[in-house]
This record gives structure tokens, C-alpha cells and sequence, in this order.
């Protein structure tokens, strides 16, 4: 029974330290928006998105226009669509997304 214990132990550290470490603890450790319940990407006004994109229903993400988006066009309110990897500043463009518009929210 031991063993069987150790075994189930070491499975849960396995699967559950990514997704603790993915969370955030405090507002300084999101590039966008604010920290809340361990998610990065909250908000109360356009400041608090940190010039990346616009707040809307209490997310960051959104925009009016490309010049509000930190990567890709704006597309349909949000960021992060592209035509070519130009657009994508870093990342890749794959199926009219970047591969990195979520790098932002985190």
C-alpha cells in the first residue's frame, strides 16, 4: 500500500505543479490586466491592460482598432489576428491567429 501511495503522490505533483505554476499571485506578475482568482488579464479601465489593449466586460483582449493590440490585428473586438507572421510581432501566423496573442494575457 505504500508504494501504491507514493506512486499516486508523485502523479499528483506531476499534474497539478504546471497548473499552479501557470497562476499568477499578485497583480506585478501579469504583463496585462490584473491578477484574479490566479488568472492574469482582469480589469477595470483600458490602464489597467497596460497599453496591450483595451478593458471590456472586465477583460483585456479587446480592441477598437489594430493600434490597440500589442500582437495581431483587431479583428470582430478582439486581438490577435494575423495574415502573415509581420503581424504577429515574434510569433507565428496560423490560421489567421498568432501563435503568441495569448503570450499577453499571461
Amino acid at each position: 500500500m505504500s508504494k501504491a501511495f507514493g506512486f499516486v503522490a508523485v502523479l499528483s505533483l506531476l499534474f497539478a505543479a504546471p497548473a499552479a505554476y501557470a497562476g499568477c499571485g499578485s497583480d506585478s506578475q501579469c504583463k496585462v490586466g490584473n491578477c484574479r482568482s490566479g488568472t492574469c488579464g482582469n480589469c477595470g479601465s483600458d490602464s489597467d491592460c497596460k497599453g496591450h489593449s483595451k478593458c471590456r466586460s472586465g477583460t483585456c483582449g479587446n480592441c477598437g482598432s489594430d493600434s490597440d493590440c500589442a500582437v495581431g490585428k483587431c479583428s470582430s473586438g478582439k486581438c490577435g489576428s494575423c495574415g502573415s507572421d509581420s503581424d504577429c510581432k515574434g510569433g507565428r501566423c496560423s490560421s489567421g491567429k498568432c501563435s503568441n496573442k495569448d503570450d499577453y494575457l499571461k
